[in-house]
């Protein structure tokens, strides 16, 4: 389901190329979950596309957005090494001008997390697609540099991000 989302979206945007409204960008992920008793919190970089489809009314957009990341940094729980070794996200994010330099979105997401476990020389790898929800808040420096901060839920699974965009 989710390549045949992924396809469908890519297609739909060939024709798009020629406009400028394409961004490229990247940044720092933090996963944390703290349920069970459990407290993991795993860190990594991801890198995004997104294409920005402005609407009538000039303050409202949305913006389909793939990011795909890796993990840099592991947690150890009752000595288990735990470890992401990716992380990929299709988003679509409602997005409202606040001002010239200011917008807040709000953004569905359909996300997979791979989570490698390691303890006394064997290791288990999982992966899971999970729906969650978030918002953020974007920040223009110009009209081609965007920083981005972000918050999601995927079950019991706290995303908090930090990243930048560029626009051509």
């Amino acid at each position: 389901m989710f390549k045949k989302s992924a396809i469908a979206m890519l297609v739909l945007s060939l024709p798009l190329t020629a406009s400028a409204n394409w961004s490229l960008g990247g940044g720092y992920i933090n996963l944390s979950d703290d349920s069970d008793g459990i407290d993991i919190s795993l860190g990594g970089l991801y890198g995004s596309a997104a294409y920005k489809y402005q609407l009538d009314n000039k303050k409202f957009s949305i913006v389909p957005e793939l990011r795909l990341g890796t993990g840099v940094s592991d947690d150890t729980v009752h000595g288990v090494d735990v470890e992401l070794e990716r992380f990929i996200a299709l988003s679509v994010k409602g997005q409202y001008q606040v001002d010239e330099n200011i917008n807040v979105f709000f953004m569905p997401s359909y996300a997979n997390a791979k989570l490698k476990a390691s303890y006394n020389g064997h290791s288990e790898s999982d992966d899971d697609w999970e729906f969650g929800v978030g918002a953020g808040l974007g920040y223009a420096f110009n009209e081609k540099a965007e920083a981005i901060v972000s918050y999601e839920q995927f079950d019991d699974t706290d995303v908090f991000s930090v990243g930048f965009s560029v626009s051509f």
